[in-house]
């Protein structure tokens, strides 16, 4: 079971193929190869509670599963607790695993909630075993990775075992679980996972207490000839599908494997008619800013890299966020990338703890002088097991954890230097400010709308059901590529 937010409709939830998760779609490769079947379910968590539980009655009929498993993220966890709570009372019998970054995080509050097991980091192996011991009517036990929780309520928190290191020996993940839940889109971007783990300790995110779940080397890629079998099949499977979405915290963190990838990648597109185009997460840092990666990305043929600014103030960065680098290495990232015949998209958030108003509006001019093709701009929000959320806590910002419907487009926290009502006025205006005077005007009041309306429960709400009316799928659709 897959939960998300915003939900494109009820049969077709998902936005995208590159909305797909990779966890999941892991696992299920690893339990299909070794023989299972299974069978995937994505609901809506805004609000369509009659409209869940009827898609999940229609699932559970027709499917019976001796083994349903979740993921969460800490938004999420809230509605996919109230959901594994109406699962038990409906079918007290289904074994309940859940799994992903918050149940890795915070297993204790995890596994006192209405689970069986909880998956504590990476999960193919460990299902394996569980589904082998539920197949031979074994009552769950020693499992590596898993936390399980008997009859009596008795806790059996097993050791982990340590980071896969060779990925290439897992199967591909399974695209065809996602299939029934996505509306084809001829040309959509499809998403190939490059590796695991992040070299960074960001303070905003949570690689960094990840990190110390397991033994092992963390930071993992695979190989780049594995990568390029698994682009063949996406090709011959889905031959309409003309870009690709490389998933990695940053394809240049080891310049020497990302140029030996590129050459492969080159190499391919020469053995097929229509040359796929790829796009990739690219880190900043004064040892990127080298010519030669700019060429090799362009020769393999990517028509777009995506980097974080997050803040334009260089103390916010530093001291806040742990990102060292200067506005001159973000200018000359930008400046190289257009240089090379590259799309460049930009992260950016506002409201993070200790910014002050003025620091944003350093971000804005950083933005304008850089111009990018598009920009990820969102509102800050402290997630659990991160570093800034433990600061909230410690600076008296939150006092228990956050859970807000409109993640990262709404504000959750007033602070003193920087209020809620300035942050949320920030979010709506920022594409205007960044662009004006730079894009036609009707360009840029559509991105003020399509940002008010995103952050507005109400508005949201409409526009779904708007667009949702019979004979509104063109409009709707239209709306959504703008």
């Amino acid at each position: 079971i897959y939960s998300l937010f915003d939900t494109q409709s009820l049969s077709k939830p998902l936005w995208s193929w590159s909305s797909i998760q990779f966890g999941i779609s892991y696992i299920s490769s690893a339990l299909k190869t070794d023989g299972h079947q299974t069978q995937l379910v994505v609901l809506g968590s805004n609000n369509r509670w009659r409209d869940n539980l009827q898609t999940l009655n229609t699932s559970m009929e027709a499917f019976s599963p001796r083994l349903i498993c979740l993921t969460a993220v800490a938004s999420e966890y809230p509605f996919i607790k109230e959901i594994t709570t109406e699962i038990k009372n409906r079918w007290p019998d289904k074994y309940v695993i859940i799994g992903g970054i918050h149940a890795t995080l915070n297993p204790s509050e995890a596994i006192s909630d209405p689970f069986d097991a909880v998956c504590v980091g990476e999960g193919e192996y460990p299902l394996l075993e569980l589904c082998r011991q539920i197949e031979t009517g074994v009552v769950p036990h020693g499992i590596a990775n898993l936390w399980l929780k008997s009859r009596d309520g008795n806790i059996e928190k097993n050791p982990p075992r340590p980071f896969l290191q060779d990925i290439d020996s897992l199967p591909f993940p399974d695209r065809s679980l996602w299939t029934p839940w996505i509306k084809e889109e001829p040309g959509e971007e499809m998403a190939v996972l490059l590796g695991r783990g992040c070299p960074y300790d960001c303070t905003y995110c949570c690689n960094h207490a990840l990190r110390k779940i397991a033994s092992g080397k963390y930071v993992r890629f695979r190989s780049p000839e594995n990568i390029i079998k698994e682009i063949s099949l996406i090709h011959a499977t889905y031959p309409a599908r003309s870009r690709i979405y490389f998933e990695v915290e940053s394809i240049n963190s080891d310049k020497s494997w990302m140029m030996a990838f590129c050459k492969q990648i080159e190499a391919f597109n020469a053995t097929i008619n229509n040359a796929i185009a790829y796009g990739c997460n690219f880190r900043i840092s004064p040892q990127s800013l080298d010519e030669e990666i700019f060429l090799a990305l362009k020769k393999a043929n990517f028509y777009r890299i995506n980097f974080g600014i997050e803040s334009g103030s260089e103390r916010v960065r530093r001291e806040i966020l742990k990102r060292n680098y200067s506005n001159k290495d973000v200018l000359e990232t930008a400046s190289g990338a257009r240089k090379a015949g590259l799309k460049f998209c930009v992260f950016n958030m506002i409201g993070l703890p200790g910014e002050t108003y003025a620091e944003h509006m350093e971000t804005v001019l950083l933005n304008r002088q850089c111009q990018p093709d598009r920009h990820f701009t969102e509102i800050f929000f402290p997630y659990p097991g991160t570093e800034l959320y433990e600061r909230c806590l410690r600076d008296g910002y939150i006092k228990a954890p956050v859970h807000n419907c409109m993640e990262r487009r709404q504000p959750v926290i007033d602070y003193p230097h920087f209020s809620k009502a300035q942050i949320q006025e920030a979010y709506l205006w920022f594409h205007y400010r960044i662009y004006k005077g730079f894009r036609p005007l009707w360009w840029i009041l559509i991105g003020i709308i399509v940002t008010k309306v995103s952050s507005s429960p109400a508005l949201n709400f409409l526009f779904l059901k708007i667009t949702h009316c019979p004979g509104m799928n063109a409009l709707r659709e239209k709306l959504l590529r703008l």
